[in-house]
C-alpha cells in the first residue's frame, strides 16, 4: 500500500498556491485508500471488485498486491486479480486462470446427492468465468484451447467455449447464435440475445435490429437491447432504437436510450437531448446525458448532481460516468460524494473515476 501511495504522490506532486490541484491529490489518496481497504473485505465479491478497479486504474505499483491476491481462498477473487494484473501488463495470473479452467469436477454416478450436484454446478460456474477471462487475455492465441473445451464433459463449459470463440469472430460459432434469433421458440430467441450481449460482435447488429423490429416478447426485446448496447457497428440500428426510445414500456425505453449511447449521429443527438430535457425520470435523464457525452455533446451538471442523490445505485454510477465529462471544479464534488456513498459499487466506481482523473496531467 505504501508503494501505491508513493506512486500517487509522484504523479501529483504538491503545487503550492493551487488549491484545486491539492484537492485532486487528496481525493486521489482517498480513492486509492478506498480500493486498498476493500481488497481486504470479508466479502469475496467486494474483494474481486476492488481488484478489478485496481487493474482498471492502470497503476503498475499495484502488481505486488495483486500477485498476493492470486492465492486468495476464493477462485473468483483469483480470477479478478489475474485480469487486473493483465490490465497493468503482467501475465502472472495466466497459470491461475488455466488451473481453474482445467479443474473439472469429477463425473459422479446418476444418483449423486443434491449437495454434490450443487457443488458441481458451482465449480463449473467458476470455470465458465475463467474461460471468459482467458479468452479476453489471450485473444486469438487462446482459440486452440477453446476448441478443446468444446469437447468438455459438461454442457455449460462447451457453451462458454463456443460463446468465447464467437466473440473472437469465429464464424461457425457466431452464426449459430445470430441464426437462433430467428427461432420460433421464444426461449431460444431470448437465450441467443442474452448470449450476444456477452459476445458484443459487430456482425450481430443487423440480426438484432431485425429481431427488434418484429419481436413481441418483452424479455426478448430487453435482451436484444442489452446486446445492441455493447455491439460495435450499431449505427445502422439508430432508427429502430430512436423509435424504441419512445416505447410505452419504461424498461424498454430505458434500454433503448442506453443502447443509443456511442452512436455519433445528429438524429441520435437530437433525440437524446429531447429525452434529457423532456422527462422527469432521472434514470432516463442521466442515461441520455451519458449518451450525449459519448457522442461528443456537453453533458448537464445539474442532472448529474440530481442523479447522485437518486435511490438507485445504478443511477448514481451513471452519474459518476457522466462526471468524466466535467472540469475538475464540477466533477470533484461529485466524486467526493461517491467516495462517501453507502453502496460499495458506487464507492469503488467513484474511486476508479477519481484515480483516472488524478492521473491526467
Amino acid at each position: 500500500m505504501v508503494a501505491l501511495l508513493l506512486a500517487i504522490l509522484i504523479i501529483f506532486p504538491a503545487q503550492p498556491g493551487q488549491a484545486q490541484a491539492f484537492s485532486k491529490k487528496q481525493l486521489g489518496r482517498r480513492a486509492l485508500q478506498t480500493i486498498v481497504d476493500n481488497l481486504k473485505s470479508d466479502d469475496s465479491e467486494v474483494r474481486a471488485l476492488a481488484a478489478e478497479m485496481l487493474g482498471e486504474a492502470g497503476n503498475k505499483a499495484a502488481e505486488g498486491m495483486l500477485v498476493t491476491m492470486l492465492e486468495d481462498q476464493d477462485k473468483y477473487v483469483r480470477i479478478a486479480a489475474s485480469r487486473a494484473l493483465w490490465k497493468i501488463g503482467s501475465p502472472a495470473g495466466v497459470k491461475v486462470v488455466l488451473g481453474i479452467m482445467n479443474d473439472a469436477p469429477a463425473q459422479g454416478p446418476a444418483g449423486d446427492s443434491p449437495l454434490a450436484v450443487l457443488k458441481m454446478i458451482s465449480q463449473n460456474k467458476v470455470r465458465e468465468k475463467a474461460i471468459e477471462i482467458y479468452a479476453w487475455m489471450k485473444g486469438e492465441k487462446g482459440a486452440e484451447l477453446l476448441y478443446k473445451l468444446k469437447k468438455d464433459s459438461y454442457g455449460p463449459i462447451r457453451d462458454a467455449a463456443a460463446r468465447e470463440l464467437a466473440r473472437l469472430g469465429h464464424d461457425e460459432e457466431l452464426v449459430q447464435f445470430t441464426e437462433a434469433l430467428g427461432a420460433e421458440d421464444e426461449a431460444i430467441r431470448y437465450e441467443s440475445a442474452s448470449i450476444l450481449s456477452k459476445i458484443c460482435h459487430p456482425a450481430a447488429a443487423e440480426p438484432l435490429a431485425k429481431l427488434l423490429a418484429a419481436e413481441q416478447s418483452v424479455r426478448v426485446r430487453m435482451a436484444a437491447l442489452d446486446a445492441l448496447k455493447c455491439t460495435p457497428s450499431k449505427n445502422d440500428t439508430a432508427p429502430e432504437l430512436i423509435k424504441l426510445a419512445d416505447d410505452p414500456n419504461p424498461t424498454i425505453k430505458y434500454k433503448a436510450v442506453a443502447a443509443l449511447s456511442g452512436i455519433k449521429d445528429d438524429k441520435v443527438k437530437e433525440k437524446l437531448a429531447a429525452l434529457a430535457s423532456g422527462t422527469t425520470d432521472i434514470r432516463i435523464k442521466i442515461t441520455a446525458q451519458k449518451g450525449l457525452m459519448l457522442s461528443g455533446a456537453p453533458a448537464d451538471l445539474k442532472t448529474a448532481q440530481d442523479a447522485m442523490s437518486a435511490a438507485s445505485p445504478e443511477i448514481r454510477i451513471e452519474a459518476i460516468d457522466v462526471a468524466a465529462a466535467f472540469r475538475d471544479a464540477d466533477a470533484l464534488p461529485l466524486l467526493a460524494q461517491a467516495l462517501d456513498d453507502p453502496d460499495i459499487r458506487v464507492k469503488l466506481a467513484g474511486a476508479l473515476q477519481t484515480l483516472k482523473r488524478a492521473a491526467k496531467k
